[in-house]
């Protein structure tokens, strides 16, 4: 008897397109016993979204399937529609990425989880009142009652997120299909739904796939890790054992490309993948990875093939560490000596923003940033971390005009902009330049690349010779590892890294003083995230500019931040240079958002400090400390009562905070 609960063999997924037949999985077998948890990695375009709808037979109608999917001996391939209705839901749960797809905007989110209950297991509308309010206190939803009446818009992104898994256990399934659930989220509420995740699966002995492109959140919720690269598994078996031992270069390259603790811009540049992933023909064979892979040899595609190389440990290459072919990861790891020193440029005052206010609304007033005071030094990297909805973005709008403040003052090079974009001079708009999270958004989709690049070049920079202004972008796109046959091609024929590529070679063509950074790699494969990052700092070091990097991820932050700023409800938390904020953390906020990151390496996990309930209320006016009612390390009423006083460490380093107060 066959014990495992799923079993894909030799599993062929083809797409008919246009451009003719392309491969999106090619030749998968792999196998999933009961309440076993494995993890797929890999990066965008890699299959592993494609291999899920292939177990779910949620795929389009041009696809073709060949090969074997059995869910408890069952073959799912030779289901029809009709008795597939029976595993979705049912037997098989899916958790798709992005919650607001998956929720219907025009009903609440009540009815929209009885609805599972009624459907699938044919209950009444009372036990699925009932069950819905179970299954969200089973994944720590506070006040199910009032949630239930709520529509998705009403909640944030992780309690959507968590609606969308609650949903999926309603039918209390045999296997759940995760795809990237948490991508989107913040590191504090990631750390939560991954939490739920793993008691849900001890709870339900349910078995779990977990798709990712994130080392650090598999190692979180998987026991083995299967490698995907162009539709093929090239490395898959136990987690500790891919860790220490990758055999195949690509699951090196992943590993490596992770920021990590202690990993900082002065000391070393982040591993990268040279290429990207390109679709794979369906007449093709041989390894996938052999054209970016930097130790490939002659005998590659002759050796290529799956086969053991450990205990319950498969590879198709062994030569992640081969000797014969020079390791130039070494060369790559060589950073560039900064050319100025923070220490010059301490005295000057880049930007300076004193008692920054920021409220939204007339009757209903929304209180988004809350009273902050901060300077930028020239040639310096800000980073501004904190939950969704803690005022980041806001302040980072109002320093480029996107934004006017209700209150306080910003200075500029001494010139005091804290007014609309359209009243500043053209020379501020030239020297204040925004990159933005979502580069498809951001980039006209009806323009060229040189189109897009010489919009303010032409408009702020009056550069109107034509040969002139082309020659600039061509060497523009150099800097950003992007050739002149790009200058006419359109944002859709781009991938997301070569996107943000061209608004960052957009934000850069002006010369500004400063750059404003929102989130322009949260959304971005950890490949090319790790590209994106090693070229900020490189062109920042040529360019001399400063930059105001804002972000979620504090791995990130680290790296490529001189001083960083924890940013709560609209206030400052803690503030200071970058090592002196990161070890150790002073403020309980800043200590639960590192703690909150996960780990890269599955032998370091950590005590997570869980952070419970939300944000307050950003409509009713800030009392006592913000933080307070979420705060581990809460002293008493005085800190609902009282704002918090500065607590100085050094000339660079504050946070707010009643407990050193108290002790004193």
């Amino acid at each position: 008897m066959n014990d495992n609960i799923l079993d894909i063999n030799h599993l062929q997924v083809r797409f008919e397109t246009f451009d003719g037949v392309f491969s999106a999985v090619n030749d998968v077998s792999l196998s999933l016993g009961h309440n076993e948890s494995i993890g797929i990695i890999g990066e965008s375009g890699c299959g592993k979204s494609t291999l899920s709808f292939a177990v779910m037979k949620y795929l389009a109608n041009n696809a073709s399937v060949d090969g074997s999917i059995r869910f408890k001996g069952e073959e799912l391939l030779e289901k029809s529609e009709k008795e597939m209705e029976a595993f979705r839901g049912n037997r098989i749960a899916m958790v798709f990425q992005n919650p607001y797809s998956s929720l219907n905007p025009a009903l609440t989110i009540g009815f929209q989880l009885d609805e599972v209950g009624i459907h699938h297991q044919k209950l009444s509308k009372q036990k699925a009142r009932h069950a819905t309010l179970e299954a969200l206190g089973m994944m720590n939803i506070g006040d199910p009652q009032g949630i239930v009446r709520r529509y998705p818009h009403q909640v944030s992104g992780g309690i959507q997120q968590r609606i969308c898994i609650a949903m999926a256990i309603l039918c209390r399934p045999d296997l759940m299909i995760l795809d990237e659930p948490t991508t989107a989220l913040d590191v504090t509420t990631e750390a939560v739904i991954l939490d739920s995740i793993k008691e849900l699966r001890a709870k339900l002995s349910m078995s779990l796939m977990y798709i990712s492109h994130d080392m650090g959140v598999i190692n979180k919720v998987a026991e083995h890790v299967v490698v995907m690269y162009n539709g093929e598994i090239v490395e898959r078996g136990p987690k500790n054992q891919i860790f220490e031992n990758p055999t195949h270069p690509y699951t090196r390259s992943l590993i490596n490309c992770m920021p990590r603790g202690g990993v900082v811009k002065e000391n070393t540049k982040l591993n990268t993948i040279p290429g990207y992933v390109r679709r794979r023909g369906a007449l093709e064979s041989g390894c996938p990875f052999v054209d970016r892979c930097e130790k490939r040899n002659d005998t590659c595609e002759s050796k290529y093939g799956i086969r053991e190389v450990g205990e319950r440990h498969f590879a198709a290459c062994d030569r992640a560490y081969a000797t014969d072919v020079p390791d130039i990861l070494k060369e790559k790891l060589i950073p560039r000596p900064r050319t100025t020193s923070l220490a010059l440029n301490s005295h000057k005052e880049l930007l300076k923003i004193e008692n920054l206010h920021k409220v939204y609304g007339a009757r209903r007033k929304v209180y988004a940033v809350n009273g902050i005071d901060v300077t930028v030094h020239p040639e310096s990297v800000i980073g501004v971390v904190g939950e969704s909805g803690c005022g980041k973005s806001t302040t980072g709008h109002m320093v480029s005009g996107l934004y006017k403040p209700t209150k306080g003052t910003i200075m500029f090079n001494g010139t005091d902009i804290s007014i609309a974009w359209n009243k500043r001079s053209k020379d501020t708009l030239k020297k204040i330049q925004l990159i933005f999270q979502n580069p498809g958004r951001s980039l006209n989709p009806s323009h060229t690349v040189e189109q897009i690049i010489a919009r303010p070049m032409k408009r702020l920079a009056n550069m109107h010779n034509a040969t002139e202004r082309r020659q600039r972008i061509v060497d523009m796109l150099k800097k950003v590892d992007l050739g002149k046959e790009y200058l006419e091609k359109k944002p859709k024929q781009l991938s997301g890294g070569e996107q943000q590529r061209v608004a960052i070679a957009r934000a850069l063509s002006i010369s500004p003083d400063l750059i404003v950074c929102d989130e322009p790699t949260s959304a971005l494969d950890v490949s090319v995230q790790a590209s994106v990052l090693n070229l900020l700092n490189d062109l920042q070091l040529e360019t001399h500019a400063a930059y105001m990097f804002i972000s979620h991820d504090l791995n990130v932050i680290n790296y490529l931040s001189d001083y960083i700023m924890v940013m709560y409800a609209g206030k400052i938390c803690e503030y200071g240079k970058r090592d002196e904020v990161m070890a150790p953390p002073f403020h309980p906020y800043t200590e639960a958002l590192l703690s909150a990151m996960p780990e890269v390496d599955p032998t370091k996990q950590k005590k997570v400090i869980e952070i419970t309930g939300q944000l307050p209320d950003p409509a009713k006016k800030p009392k006592g400390c913000p933080f307070a009612g979420r705060c581990h390390k809460q002293v008493g009423e005085i800190c609902e009562r009282e704002y918090p006083p500065m607590v100085r460490l050094s000339d660079t380093h504050y946070y707010h905070c009643h407990i050193k107060a108290m002790v004193e």
